[in-house]
């Protein structure tokens, strides 16, 4: 992918990316078999769900304040705790001293800063891009993040079980790069005005005051039903996307308990776990080495029929994929929604930075980051549905989730188009 033509700043941004995603995904795909191991499932849960929460937490505070004081500020203090922390962690899981309890401590700390950073990140690189080269620049960003997840994964199946406290040294070795290269390189992107109108910087003010402005700021935003239906139009295509390794992977499971031919004219076979890992793989490797050329051959198209059409495939495929007991044919049904996921993600990527205001970006991020993580969890809800409910049911309710959010986005773009003559336009607030 090139990222020659971008802005100093985004380049800069995708490097740092790829190493800190290089370095967290060696550990994070593993904690929760550590910790089950130390602590028990039952503790372990409680912690998920305490992790999530201080994500939250962390994004609806960062995103507020980074509209308010700028972004470099709120980056420069969320990775200097991030670092911090993964050397304390590194510290309380070495070959001289264990204490998970502290670990635990230090992850709701890790990820409270992670989810503040995240609204922050994609504002900032909204703030220094234009609207024609958006798509361009989260098409390039979305292949950065997939490899350097992929090879963080690979280095972590081969080292975390051994060599964790040095994955843990790696990581707050990689988060010290960044925060160095941040605070010496990148600007600062946005400089909210210091007087009248919406965008005026933060007065001194008392803590219930300033808690009860950050709380009108988020209600502004979730009075906005475009913006809103284009969040929870996302938030089903990502519910979907999580149950190929939850409700999808227990009844691959379940469905192909023994070994059974991958196509009808190899000798090799393979068993519903065998296929679980081979989905994930393929659309990985897919993503990886696709990416450019359906990049290349979407650019005369414009944002809104990548985004619906991408869709279209996307949930075709994972239909497929949720019913079907074919290794063949759920090889196949994956191919397709891989490349539906390659064409709309960077399409709809782009029309949601079109879409939000810019004295409030990091808001509207925050409230979006938020609705993806109901999206994540509730592959718990359907992991407990599925054991009071048939498989056959999943099926039906996935094609609704998909009809549904096609339905949200063709009625967002509609609506914008028709009132800016573009696909997606800013949203008019009156915050």
């Amino acid at each position: 992918m090139k990222i020659l033509p971008f802005d100093r700043t985004i380049q800069i941004r995708m490097v740092l990316q790829f190493l800190t995603n290089l370095a967290v995904m060696s550990v994070t795909p593993y904690l929760i078999i550590f910790f089950s191991g130390q602590l028990g499932t039952v503790v372990t849960g409680l912690m998920f769900v305490a992790v999530m929460t201080a994500s939250i937490i962390g994004s609806f505070v960062g995103g507020y304040v980074a509209d308010r004081i700028g972004r470099k500020k709120v980056i420069v203090v969320c990775e200097a705790l991030i670092m911090v922390s993964f050397s304390a962690v590194a510290l309380v899981n070495s070959p001289w001293l264990q204490l998970p309890y502290a670990t635990f401590a230090l992850f709701v700390l890790i990820q409270l800063c992670t989810g503040a950073a995240g609204p922050v990140y994609q504002a900032l690189i909204i703030d220094v891009s234009e609207p024609a080269s958006r798509r361009s620049i989260f098409t390039a960003m979305y292949w950065i993040n997939n490899l350097a997840g992929a090879a963080g994964c690979m280095i972590g199946v081969f080292l975390f079980k051994e060599h964790h406290f040095w994955l843990f040294v790696g990581v707050a070795g990689s988060t010290a790069i960044a925060l160095a290269i941040t605070m010496l390189f990148i600007q600062e992107t946005y400089i909210p005005a210091t007087h009248g109108g919406k965008e005026q910087a933060a007065a001194p003010s008392g803590k219930k005051q300033r808690f009860g402005q950050m709380l009108g700021a988020y209600r502004s935003v979730f009075r906005q039903k475009w913006f809103m239906r284009f969040a929870l139009a996302s938030l089903l295509i990502l519910s979907i996307e999580e149950q190929l390794t939850n409700v999808i992977g227990i009844r691959l499971v379940a469905e192909i308990p023994k070994p059974v031919p991958l196509l009808p004219f190899l000798s090799l076979q393979v068993d519903g776990l065998n296929i679980l890992g081979m989905l994930r793989s393929e659309n990985t490797l897919l993503v990886v080495c696709l990416t450019g050329l359906v990049a290349s051959v979407m650019k005369k198209y414009s944002d809104r029929f990548a985004l619906l059409w991408g869709l279209a495939l996307f949930f075709a495929g994972y239909l497929v994929i949720s019913y079907s007991a074919s290794p063949g044919l759920l090889l196949f049904a994956m191919l397709v929604a891989t490349v539906g996921e390659l064409v709309h993600m960077p399409a709809k990527q782009t029309m949601l930075a079109n879409m939000v205001p810019d004295h409030a970006r990091s808001t509207y991020m925050a409230v979006y980051s938020l609705l993806n993580i109901v999206g994540i969890g509730s592959a718990g809800v359907f992991i407990f549905a599925s054991s009071w409910v048939p498989f056959a049911f999943f099926p039906v309710a996935f094609a609704c989730m998909g009809a549904v959010s096609l339905y949200l986005f063709a009625g967002v773009t509609k609506q914008l188009a028709k009132e800016t003559g573009s696909p997606a336009a800013p949203i008019q607030t009156g915050a």
